[in-house]
């Protein structure tokens, strides 16, 4: 096990241990880490080149009685700090991995951060119905710990590709290394849900990339 996978179980068991894991999915690359190391897709390779780890809240009010994972983590060890610009809260272990929170935006509000009952501040973020709807549970040294099934983790990946900035190539590879898995029914079932404008995203990046469903 690498070091950056036994800081990434550190925490996975942090959260488990002080019953928070129930409550967040798991998203972004180290989705596909899990992927391959739950059993889940067997053969796969992920391409992990990443120091980032971020979680999305399934509901900001849960659990019912809030806790401080803020206190927690800096009992553990963990430096917290806040975003200078959002103000989103950032755990960060000692060995460089950056441990952020997410909560999909609704509606038309302002709100770029929001606090929780987890005790972070969680950066608000659009296009995250598809993984909120489409999730599982895999099994990780005896934890379990959801994240979106593949073919939503994909389709997320195309509709938000052009706003990725300098992370857009290694997301659109990792598209690529992920394709040959995917289940192509089940991904053609979650695409005739989306809306308009992220059809098209999706359409965009499929044709750029010689991929049909």
């Amino acid at each position: 096990m690498s070091i950056q996978s036994e800081e990434f179980l550190r925490f996975i068991k942090l959260l488990h241990d002080n019953e928070c894991l129930d409550h967040v999915i798991l998203v972004g690359s180290w989705s596909e880490f899990l992927y391959r190391d739950s059993g889940m897709i067997r053969g796969f390779d992920p391409n992990l080149k990443t120091l980032d780890i971020d979680f999305l809240l399934k509901n900001l009010k849960k659990p019912l009685n809030p806790v401080n994972l803020i206190e927690l983590a800096k009992a553990d060890g963990y430096l917290v700090e806040s975003d200078y610009i959002t103000g989103a809260t950032k755990i960060y272990d000692k060995r460089g991995l950056e441990i952020e929170f997410l909560l999909n935006k609704v509606g038309a509000g302002a709100e770029t951060v929001l606090k929780t009952n987890l005790g972070v501040t969680a950066q608000t973020l659009r296009h995250m119905n598809i993984i909120l709807r489409n999730t599982v549970q895999v099994e990780y040294f005896d934890m379990k710990v959801t994240v979106p099934i593949p073919e939503a983790y994909l389709l997320h990946k195309m509709i938000i590709n052009d706003q990725r900035g300098i992370k857009q190539e290694k997301d659109r590879q990792a598209i690529v290394n992920l394709w040959e898995y995917i289940d192509k029914e089940k991904l053609s079932e979650l695409y005739i849900k989306l809306t308009k404008k992220e059809k098209e995203s999706v359409n965009v990046f499929m044709a750029h990339n010689d991929l049909t469903i």
